[in-house]
């Protein structure tokens, strides 16, 4: 969605979603974890009294190899999977650990999490890797056993983390804007938070936008605009995975 695009925030229309089999979601959802966990142990390295990092990153590659789902990373995630500890950037490891909320989006849509937090804070990644099988489980009933929420459901939040995305998005646009174009920038942030307010895709608008803890977003800076974005790219990113936009994992659109 552009920042002149008529709107339309009916999700039933415009898109096409053709949800990804179930089988297939959980696959995703196995890696996914395993990737996380393969970016918190790049930050256990070296901690008093840790365990032995290296070796639980060497069973997470053996253990999707031995249950067959090694061929389900994207080259990307094989990667970083693959990496000694100590050899990533921490802007890969950086990347990695934000998949937590890639990971929180289909768990949800599988139903093993009731419920998202909102888009402003970050899912406790504690639980949810709790949650998912891990070296040396057997996947097998994991990946027969998931049944995903009904499509209108999947089609709603999908909706809602685009619109969370575009809003992030806007910021620098507005930053960078000056005289009428600001003006027609913040008439258009006030014209999609009220049709996504009405609509039922956001609970509440403050001063024309988003809120945020009851303020208006713009008023989001720093750690904490970071933050929020970095939760609505990856939550988009995974929904639309998982109804069907992009070839692979490392190549869906999050286009707003």
């Amino acid at each position: 969605m552009t920042d002149d695009e008529d709107l339309d925030l009916d999700p039933d229309l415009d898109i096409e979603i053709n949800l990804r089999a179930p089988a297939e979601v959980a696959a995703r959802v196995i890696v996914l974890a395993a990737v996380c966990h393969r970016a918190y142990l790049e930050r256990a390295e070296g901690d008093d009294g840790a365990d032995d990092p290296e070796a639980e990153r060497f069973d997470l590659v053996a253990w999707l190899r031995t249950e067959g789902l090694d061929p389900i990373a994207s080259p990307v995630e094989r990667h970083l999977l693959q990496t000694r500890l100590g050899r990533l950037g921490s802007d890969e490891t950086d990347a990695a650990s934000w998949q937590t909320e890639a990971l929180a989006a289909l768990a949800w849509a599988m139903g093993i999490l009731e419920a998202l937090p909102p888009y402003h804070i970050p899912v406790d990644p504690g639980p949810l890797l709790d949650a998912m099988p891990s070296p040396w489980d057997k996947t097998g009933p994991f990946r027969t056993g998931v049944r995903l929420r009904p499509e209108e459901e999947i089609a709603a939040e999908r909706e809602r983390a685009e619109l969370w995305h575009w809003r992030a998005t806007m910021v620098d646009l507005l930053l960078e804007a000056r005289g009428k174009e600001a003006q027609r920038l913040g008439a258009v942030i006030r014209e999609v938070a009220g049709e996504a307010a009405r609509a039922g895709i956001v609970d509440h608008v403050t001063a024309g936008d988003f809120t945020v803890d009851g303020r208006p977003y713009r008023d989001l800076a720093g750690e904490a605009l970071d933050v929020a974005t970095a939760i609505a790219a990856e939550r988009h990113r995974a929904l639309n995975w998982l109804c069907g936009f992009g070839m692979d994992w490392d190549t869906v659109p999050t286009d707003v």
